[in-house]
């Protein structure tokens, strides 16, 4: 199953405070920040009446020639933008939003050298440039440089980390990849972020279904559906889900009642395998401990509960499940185990 590569640059950004020299008339100031207003509401045609009445105050002010830019780029008008970036350069060659939006410009026109080249600059200039950086992550991607998108996209979470794209992007890389655990975990903070975005809630049930989640996965995809009633993807992979979900339920109920009814160690260690599977953590823990109230020297269930512990970080209880494995099971019956579980006691951090 694929996932909807969603590589949307972040939004452009209004210029409304980068100063040049000459230093401009406190009017082109005042101008400018009414231009960047009637810009974010999308009034284009008195945006640029606020922008030429500025630059008839201070020609120079490169600011006012980024937003003049951005009213052509938002008219479609890409080589005008283009010159004008340029132009706003020529008089601040550290104004960062041109950098920036030239970089845009680029990485629309698939020119993806130039545009790395510009979001490049416009990081020199403000490192914590968020928009720049994450959309030289996507030039990365673009280029096949997969772990320097992947390095961008991690800087950008810890300067922030409730940018919901970058958490989509890692996860999209991380799918790619095969590493569906760490996708899903991705995926779902960006679902929890931006609950309201129907590709992520794709993104996320198609994750989920290479885990064999399916029930979850069938969630997933019906909140897409619900944001988006004729999403064909989403409406196709609700039904696979759907008929999954369905089918495993049946089959793990089966076997749920035949080996609870069998209610040996060994009946019981199969099952939590079972609900490990399916993803099923809480259930799978019950179901060792129960192995181990029916035999506390059943080592299986001791070692599937050190996995457990392993995974969610609880050293004490990983600790204390891997001895008992060890003190019960044999290294000629479980040599795998059996190494893993004494590397781990042998290493301080896990």
């Amino acid at each position: 199953m694929r996932l909807v590569r969603l590589l949307c640059t972040l939004p452009l950004v209004t210029a409304i405070g980068c100063l040049s020299t000459p230093a401009p008339h406190e009017r082109a100031l005042l101008n400018n920040e009414l231009c960047a207003q009637q810009l974010s509401i999308n009034d284009l045609e008195r945006a640029e009446v606020y922008c030429d009445l500025g630059l008839e105050f201070s020609p120079q002010y490169a600011d006012l020639w980024v937003n003049k830019g951005l009213i052509k780029l938002k008219y479609g008008k890409m080589d005008e933008a283009k010159n004008l970036f340029i132009k706003a350069l020529r008089y601040n060659q550290e104004q960062a939003q041109a950098y920036q939006n030239l970089g845009f410009i680029y990485l629309q026109e698939g020119s993806y050298g130039k545009a790395h080249d510009n979001f490049q600059r416009a990081l020199k200039v403000n490192p914590d440039y968020l928009e720049a950086r994450y959309n030289l992550a996507l030039t990365y991607m673009k280029l096949d440089k997969i772990p320097e998108a992947r390095k961008e996209f991690n800087t950008i979470i810890a300067v922030n980390p409730n940018i919901a794209d970058a958490h989509h992007s890692l996860g999209a890389i991380a799918y790619e990849q095969g590493k569906y655990e760490e996708a899903a975990e991705h995926i779902a903070r960006a679902v929890q972020l931006s609950p309201d975005v129907p590709t992520f809630w794709h993104d996320y049930g198609a994750t989920l279904m290479e885990l064999s989640r399916f029930t979850e996965a069938k969630d997933a995809f019906g909140s897409c559906v619900n944001l988006d009633p004729k999403n064909p993807q989403c409406l196709n992979n609700l039904a696979i889900a759907q008929r999954k979900a369905a089918l495993t339920d049946s089959a793990l109920k089966e076997l749920k009642d035949t080996q609870t009814a069998e209610n040996t160690a060994p009946s019981l260690y199969v099952l939590g395998k079972q609900y490990n599977g399916q993803g099923l953590v809480a259930e799978e823990e019950r179901t060792y401990k129960k192995c181990l109230r029916l035999d506390g020297k059943y080592a299986p269930c001791h070692y599937g509960l050190f996995e457990i512990y392993k995974e969610a970080q609880k050293k004490d209880a990983a600790t204390i499940a891997c001895k008992n494995f060890l003190k019960y099971g044999s290294a000629e019956e479980f040599p795998t185990e059996t190494q893993t579980c004494e590397k781990f006691l042998a290493d301080d951090s896990f």
